[in-house]
């Protein structure tokens, strides 16, 4: 409580309308309140000049040319906190565009990952457990359909390990560290090739040196989320990959003969989408299309030395 004009005050804590208002405006629109401050500072130097003059006349006297260089100053000092504030802002703005999307590509990658235990390795061992429980009721009236059910379980439980081991490799590159890109994409080529009896080929001029961390990731990503697609979706029988290192790009291109996607699956699909967005985090593109002569092509850009990328 407060005495104010001789009665009492209660002060709630409580922030006034002009208050509020006051601070949103300097939060929302700092620079135009400098600019207005500076002008302001600008005026009056103006106003003193014009009343010198004014009382001495047109001679230049000492007076007025510190009030002129006084002027100048603050012009350029104007500019310069304007340019410095402009910058600042646009970076702030920028980092947080960043930190959403990599929020929002992190929230897409866990569901990613959800489908996939979902979709793979849990149906596999739900039916492993089922065939289990089989063979244990068979066992004493039916033995040979009791060892077909456990051989049963014991292939989805052999497929079902190799689903887990894909998915781990998928959450952490480790064949990247290793191998490079180059490595992890063959590695995971041939995987890929064995487990869906394609017929594949890589072709690769990336030169000696290591690409930046970042460009390496997002190329080998969006090489696991074109095979699991191509997986899925395509029915092919052949597969082709192509990387090519430039001097400020890496190009990526995978192509399958299968039967291509259908132009709805292209705008909304949730690995297509998650391809894009992991490009577009660098500064690059993704375009996935129908192939000449069927099937689907993935072409991918990264910049080497632009968005995310740390040059080494």
């Amino acid at each position: 409580m407060a005495w104010q004009g001789g009665r009492a005050v209660v002060s709630s804590g409580v922030e006034s309308p002009v208050l509020k208002l006051v601070r949103i405006a300097v939060s929302h629109y700092s620079e135009l309140v400098l600019a207005g401050t500076f002008a302001t500072m600008i005026a009056w130097e103006v106003l003193e000049l014009t009343v010198l003059e004014s009382a001495h006349g047109a001679s230049l006297s000492v007076a007025l040319l510190v009030h002129a260089l006084q002027v100048v100053l603050i012009l350029a000092a104007t500019a310069l906190a304007l340019r410095v504030w402009r910058e600042k802002t646009i970076r702030e703005r920028a980092l947080a565009t960043l930190v959403e999307k990599v929020v929002v590509a992190q929230e897409e990658e866990r569901r990613r990952v959800a489908y996939d235990v979902h979709d793979g390795v849990a149906q596999l061992v739900v039916s492993a457990k089922q065939h289990v429980d089989t063979a244990t009721d068979l066992w004493s009236t039916d033995p040979r359909r009791a060892e077909r059910a456990t051989a049963i379980a014991a292939e989805r439980l052999a497929l079902a390990i190799g689903e887990t081991r894909r998915i781990l490799g998928a959450l952490r590159p480790l064949a990247i560290d290793s191998g490079g890109l180059a490595g992890a994409v063959r590695r995971s080529l041939d995987d890929a090739a064995r487990d869906a009896g394609w017929s594949v080929s890589l072709v690769e001029n990336l030169g000696d040196g290591r690409l930046p961390p970042t460009v390496e990731t997002t190329a080998f990503r969006i090489v696991q989320e074109a095979l699991a697609n191509a997986r899925k979706h395509a029915g092919t029988a052949r597969i082709e990959i192509v990387l090519t290192r430039g001097a400020d790009r890496v190009d990526l291109e995978v192509r399958d003969h299968g039967v291509g996607l259908d132009e709805p699956a292209v705008a909304s699909g949730l690995g297509l989408l998650s391809m894009r967005e992991r490009a577009r985090l660098l500064g690059g593109t993704c375009v996935v299309e129908r192939a000449a002569g069927g099937g689907t092509r993935v072409h991918v850009q990264l910049p080497l030395g632009h968005g995310l990328v740390a040059p080494s």
